[in-house]
């Protein structure tokens, strides 16, 4: 397999201001979104860009530091935007790129298009339809349309089954569809950067789903070993395996690592689907499965999980629902469906690499893409 054939554009359906402009609660930032007009003015502008790079919210949007730490796009436009009004002053703004700007200056519509596509909003010498019929983003000056796809490595699961096994029981803490512990197996995420051939430069990633979900995570996050907290079994929303040897209290062995799993209590994860309707989620499109590889990401430290955000109790005791909880639920920054995961340096976040428009085959065929800042042995030429 060439990795030509994978690529050719990044992912998640472009989602920009009018999100925001529309008092929606939170910019879309992947395929589970998909109600934003401004998409459809620029695909409009731009069929070709469907599906592919330029079809996602790094086209208008900029990941950033927020205390002290990089987060990507979607993240960053939460944390500087918010969630809900009231918004910051001039919060909108920070979160744009120099061609989102452009376009919500020169009037977010179909004629603003038109107007800015003969300038050079990154400044890197190519008009932003030149870069947009290249498929190359024109808010970023590190893509155009004569930067080089960058080293990749295509893993398959008998690839990844050569690679050292970590399997590890744990609690996945959630803000809405059910707090459980799980047994996952899988390659030390660290493991598979360093086979992949990490460059002493590099300083975070960040992994993609198959329906455009992302997140970004520091190496440092990614070498440590987590602290296990205790097993739980006195509360009545956290599910957990019937044969779970385990009893209430007691302290589980061993440490958590950042993983690709590729098993959940012995069994191959299920491979994930775009679905409407079902659960929880109502009417939302959502994934339904998790697989075939799924990045786990372990909590920081030990805490009992409260309840569900949806939970009609959940303003009783013990443990009620609480969003401003300042340890993270682990469950939300592990990405089902993982195809991608993008290696980063501190001067460089945006790599070209057209695997996404392949994003759903990947899945289909059991691949997982490793690029950026790597130097793949040479077994993988």
């Amino acid at each position: 397999m060439t990795l030509k054939r994978i690529y050719y554009s990044p992912i998640f359906p472009l989602v920009l201001i009018l999100l925001v402009l529309l008092s929606f609660p939170a910019l879309a930032a992947y395929r589970a979104h998909q109600n934003d007009r401004d998409t459809s003015t620029f695909l409009q502008a731009y069929p070709q860009a469907r599906d592919g790079k330029l079809d996602n919210c790094y086209l208008c949007h900029t990941g950033g530091e927020k205390e002290a730490k990089y987060l990507d796009a979607c993240d960053y436009c939460h944390a500087v935007f918010g969630y809900k009004a009231p918004h910051p002053e001039g919060s909108l703004e920070k979160t744009l790129n120099p061609f989102g700007l452009a376009y919500l200056t020169a009037g977010r519509n179909a004629e603003a298009l038109a107007r800015i596509a003969g300038l050079d909003a990154d400044g890197d010498g190519f008009t932003n339809a030149q870069e947009i019929a290249a498929g190359s983003l024109p808010g970023d000056k590190n893509d155009s349309p004569d930067v080089k796809e960058a080293p990749a490595v295509i893993y398959t699961r008998d690839k990844l089954a050569r690679l050292p096994r970590t399997s590890q029981f744990m609690a996945l803490d959630t803000a809405k569809s059910g707090d459980y512990f799980a047994t996952y197996t899988g390659v030390e995420i660290w493991d598979l950067l360093q086979d992949a051939g990490i460059l002493d430069t590099a300083t975070d990633i960040t992994v993609y789903s198959a329906d455009g979900y992302s997140r970004n995570f520091s190496l440092k996050e990614i070498k440590e070993a987590y602290a296990q907290g205790t097993f739980l079994a006195r509360y009545p929303w956290i599910k957990y395996p019937s044969d779970v040897s385990y009893h209430d209290g007691q302290q589980l062995p061993g440490k958590l690592y950042y993983l690709l799993a590729y098993e959940r209590d012995g069994y191959p994860l299920l491979e994930g689907r775009m679905k409407t309707g079902g659960g929880n989620g109502g009417g939302n499109y959502h994934m339904s499965g998790e697989g075939p590889y799924r990045f786990i990401a372990p909590s920081t430290r030990p805490v009992v999980p409260d309840r569900s955000a949806w939970s009609i109790d959940r303003d009783d005791p013990s443990y009620p629902y609480n969003p401003e909880r300042p340890v993270l639920k682990n469950a939300d920054y592990c990405i089902k469906t993982t195809v991608a995961i993008q290696v980063n340096t501190a001067n460089n976040k945006v790599y070209h690499l057209n695997w996404p428009e392949r994003a759903w085959k990947l899945v289909e065929e059991g691949e997982l893409v490793v690029y950026g800042a790597i130097a793949p042995p040479g077994n993988w030429q």
